[in-house]
């Protein structure tokens, strides 16, 4: 997608209005709508039969705080996966169906979280989220390297969603493209899996819910199954 053709510039100016609007959340909005997205989301059937669960790490001040869904899939004994997002390899390859997203200049795997010990040791990036330590990759499993480590829920964060279960992203791709590459793992050799695509649930502060036909998007953007707001909403695709 070009930069600036009218999708590219429509995502764009959707994304300004919606982190001035998060910019001006008090803290105790987010720590309340937080605690009620939250609440939702460990009631939901899908996550409650899940054993292999991704989840974004929060950043602080902008977005549902994920922590308590760590804290939880670790007590219920789930795997847990968390973005991991590293340089392109120049021997990856890029995926072939034009369908799916133009390959980002890094790429975004889920690893396994070993326990809350190695979660809370994690320091946090630039934009304050809780990363991977570096020296720890290797001992992790990579969900789209091992056939036993499928996922089953993926729980997405993004800047704005819509009721038509569209999702706006900050514009890296990442997401779009792991789901690309996950559901070419699926069939690859061209023998198609029995294992299906995971479940998107996403968690969205009610700033961040708009109307249907809101939010901006083109085939390559994946729609999400559950959308969870703030303010209670629980909304089904």
């Amino acid at each position: 997608m070009a930069s600036g053709s009218p999708l590219s510039l429509a995502k764009r100016n959707l994304r300004t209005v919606v982190k001035k609007t998060l910019s001006a959340i008090s803290v105790e909005s987010l720590a309340a709508q937080s605690q009620t997205c939250i609440e939702t989301f460990l009631s939901l059937p899908e996550y409650q039969s899940s054993r292999r669960v991704s989840v974004f790490l929060s950043m602080p001040a902008k977005e549902i705080d994920t922590s308590q869904i760590v804290e939880d899939g670790l007590k219920s004994g789930k795997q847990l996966y968390v973005p991991h997002i590293h340089r392109h390899p120049p021997s990856q390859p890029t995926l072939p169906d034009p369908a799916s997203a133009s390959s980002p200049p890094s790429l975004m795997d889920m690893l396994s979280l070993h326990s809350l010990a190695d979660y809370q040791s994690f320091k946090p990036d630039n934009w304050g989220i809780p990363t991977v330590p570096k020296d720890s990759i290797s001992g992790r499993h990579n969900c789209l390297e091992h056939e036993e480590s499928g996922l089953d829920l993926i729980v997405m964060p993004g800047v704005a969603f819509d009721e038509g279960f569209r999702r706006l992203g900050h514009g890296k791709g990442y997401y779009d493209y792991f789901l690309a590459r996950y559901k070419q793992v699926l069939s690859r050799d061209g023998v198609e899996r029995k294992e299906r695509m995971p479940v998107l649930v996403a968690l969205a502060l009610k700033e961040q819910l708009f109307e249907d036909g809101t939010v901006p998007v083109d085939v390559s953007d994946w729609p999400m199954d559950v959308i969870i707001s703030g303010d209670g909403r629980l909304l089904r695709r």
